[in-house]
């Protein structure tokens, strides 16, 4: 895992990354993204489903070239960032 912290534009498609710009490079999601979420931690634990925030994504991402790498992408400023990533 690389820890990384640059801007993505990120393009979307019914609610979900479908394609973005980062480190010079066009990528598109290759499989189905999964949102990152977390549970307010001042919620008691015996309440079942509570709310979650969705604090990032996750996906596969592929190049033009056949690269592909598991990123993680979150809000960042007025957009969005790749916090990590994985190959």
């Amino acid at each position: 895992m690389m820890v990384i912290d640059t801007a993505a534009t990120v393009w979307w498609s019914d609610g979900f990354p479908s394609r973005m710009v980062w480190a010079g490079r066009r990528w598109r999601v290759s499989d189905t993204p999964t949102r990152l979420t977390v549970t307010r931690s001042e919620l008691p634990t015996a309440i079942t489903h509570a709310p979650e925030r969705t604090v990032g994504w996750r996906f596969q991402a592929t190049a033009d070239d056949g690269e592909s790498l598991v990123v993680d992408i979150v809000p960042e400023g007025g957009g969005w960032g790749v916090a990590r990533t994985w190959t």
